[in-house]
């Protein structure tokens, strides 16, 4: 390959290593071979020279900001660039908003603005890429408060096929405003963001008490399950400062009973305690907590509200994520999701760090939003359902995969039992697998749109994509 001038690093394949240490990412789904390059930029020229490598060379580049995509397959063919450098978070505390870096990851963003004395819609986990996460469709922990992350970008940085870079805003025209609306949900391949910018909240409005948000969460055992799900059912739909869930995971090495299935059901308020104890007496009973493992009461700062959940960012394994949107539950379908569970991690003893997630927030902002002119271009078709169901597949064996697909599709499918017949199909692009369509994604008019823009911004095919 010819040589490359540029201030970042440019890395060959290593045939020494094994293929999935010759690139770090979150799952080693769709890792097919060595890349042919990778590539680690140090600025937007770089970029602009990654392109030309990448077109002499007919390879398919492919930006990487946190490294927790699955879906995008990584070949011989792929020039892979990695974005990490890119990790730059500034805090505009007069105008309230925050620009991201197109490598910054979650808690770059929670820290930059909490020490601030700020917040903004992020995702629930601390090393997911930031702008990966609002191009893949954005899946914020205050969804029931702000609606989506989508719905707060006031501008993206943008280095395009043909080598030229853009400001996008919403106050953009033609084909650049079309651009913006994209990226914002379904942005995937058609460019490289360097970085966005985005409205912050200030962290007083929240009215927390001794500053961290109120949390109640009871652990059962596999035997309560009933227990769990009906007091989850009965929590919704939970209003707008409040989110409900319910996690069924086998206990970690470190716990009493290593493996033991478990039942979480945790409720975290964003506002005063007495509002929250309030709204949840049910889980204060007697009754209630004399059959839980443990109970308990606690304030998170929001600036730490997501390290609970580091051990799910381990990079490597056989991973994926399948999701469905849904506008109610039933206990009775909880139950019977939580027993094909328990099924198969008991099968398959390399899968059993498989979890289920149920997450619910209320729809009420969501709905508003849908009802703006903004909020109508963006590309979110799941603004009705507040309940998002997750099966969360981890194995290691790679004979293991059949099974794994056939399972997290029988979850799904078992949820969406209850839906009515007019109802699509729903989840969002970062949850995508290659078997799903992308009218799971979008309505029929959106897909057309990203398709035409495809041509306007990436008529070769440069950058990797869904839908290419």
């Amino acid at each position: 390959m010819s040589e490359i001038q540029l201030e970042g690093d440019i890395i060959a394949p290593d045939y020494s290593k094994s293929i999935h240490e010759s690139i770090s990412r979150w799952s080693f789904t769709n890792i097919n071979e060595r890349p042919a390059l990778t590539i680690i930029p140090n600025s937007e020229q770089d970029i602009l020279k990654a392109i030309d490598c990448a077109r002499d060379h007919a390879l398919q580049l492919l930006p990487a900001g946190g490294g927790h995509g699955f879906l995008s397959p990584i070949t011989s063919k792929t020039l892979y660039l990695d974005l990490k450098r890119f990790n730059k978070v500034e805090v505009d505390s007069d105008h309230h908003t925050v620009t991201v870096g197109g490598g910054a990851v979650t808690s770059d963003l929670i820290k930059a603005c909490t020490e601030q004395g700020f917040y903004t819609t992020w995702p629930n986990s601390n090393a997911v890429g930031v702008v990966g996460c609002i191009l893949g469709g954005g899946n914020p922990t205050l969804f029931g408060l702000h609606g989506m992350m989508i719905d707060h970008v006031l501008s993206i940085r943008l280095v395009t096929s043909d080598k030229r870079i853009v400001e996008l805003t919403p106050s953009s025209t033609g084909d650049d405003l079309a651009l913006f609306n994209a990226l914002c949900g379904a942005g995937n391949g058609l460019g490289v963001v360097t970085s966005l910018t985005m409205r912050i909240f200030p962290l007083k409005s929240l009215r927390l008490s001794e500053n961290g948000a109120w949390i109640r969460r009871l652990i059962f055992p596999a035997s309560e399950i009933e227990l769990a799900a009906g007091l989850f059912d009965k929590l919704q739909p939970p209003p707008p400062p409040m989110v409900v869930s319910l996690v069924c995971a086998r206990a970690p090495p470190t716990a009493p009973k290593p493996g033991a299935p478990l039942s979480v059901l945790t409720v975290t308020y964003f506002g005063p305690p007495e509002e929250a104890e309030g709204l949840t007496s049910i889980l204060f009973e007697e009754g209630t907590i004399a059959k839980a493992i443990t109970s308990q009461t606690v304030f998170t700062p929001l600036s730490t509200l997501n390290d609970g959940l580091n051990h799910m960012n381990i990079h490597g394994g056989f991973k994926d994520i399948q999701s469905a949107w849904l506008k109610k539950t039933q206990a009775e379908t909880i139950i019977a999701a939580v027993r094909k569970w328990l099924d198969f991690t008991t099968q398959y003893d390399d899968a059993k760090r498989t979890t289920l997630v149920l997450s619910s927030s209320n729809t009420q902002k969501q709905l508003e939003i849908q009802d703006t002119a903004e909020g109508r271009v963006r590309y979110c078709d799941v603004r009705d359902r507040g309940i998002q169901a997750l099966v969360i597949s981890w194995f290691n064996e790679t004979e293991t995969t059949p099974a794994a697909k056939d399972f997290a599709a029988g979850i799904k499918a078992l949820y969406r039992q209850n839906t009515q017949t007019t109802e699509f199909p729903r989840t969002i692009l970062n949850n995508m697998g290659p078997e799903i369509d992308a009218g799971e994604l979008f309505a029929e008019h959106r897909v057309a749109e990203l398709k035409r823009l495809a041509g306007v911004w990436d008529p070769t095919g440069l950058f990797w994509r869904p839908w290419n």
